[in-house]
């Protein structure tokens, strides 16, 4: 079981949640400077840890985010979640890859560039957006063939 530490489009797997947790904070810390707190938010729903440097209470730089270990069984996820698959997909593992760029646009064009060279991806489950003073990101959560069999 491995949580990986994504941060500016870089990713590192790492065997426990502090470690990563600690991993997550020394990315920003390296890339701003000195903070003087941390805010970590969890979303239980897709197992996701979200870490921001704070600076005097006010958020800083980029945010990492911590992804508990995959797959995410889709029937484990509350009916009314927004990840809710449709009926053929209950059961099957989802899987995440994200994009990072500095505008929405660019974002989005590396998803569907990706999306549209992957004839295999059956279904995509969810999406999640993210949008701060240091860039983009957008995490999609997919289906392809291999896990929907």
């Amino acid at each position: 079981m491995t949580y990986l530490v994504e941060y500016k489009g870089t990713g590192l797997e790492i065997a426990t949640l502090d470690a990563a947790l600690d991993s997550a904070k020394n990315a920003i810390a390296t890339d701003i400077g000195p903070v003087s707190g941390w805010s970590v938010e969890y979303d239980e729903t897709i197992n996701d840890w979200f870490v921001r440097g704070l600076l005097n209470g006010a958020p800083v730089g980029s945010m990492a985010v911590v992804t508990g270990p995959e797959p995410v069984a889709l029937q484990d996820l509350e009916p009314d979640s927004r990840r809710a698959p449709a009926d053929g997909e209950r059961g099957d593992p989802a899987r995440l890859l994200a994009f990072t760029g500095g505008t929405p646009a660019e974002v989005f064009g590396q998803a569907t560039t990706w999306l549209a060279g992957r004839p295999h991806v059956v279904a995509v489950g969810d999406v999640a957006w993210s949008a701060g003073p240091d860039g983009c990101q957008l995490r999609v959560y997919y289906l392809d063939e291999s896990a929907a069999r």
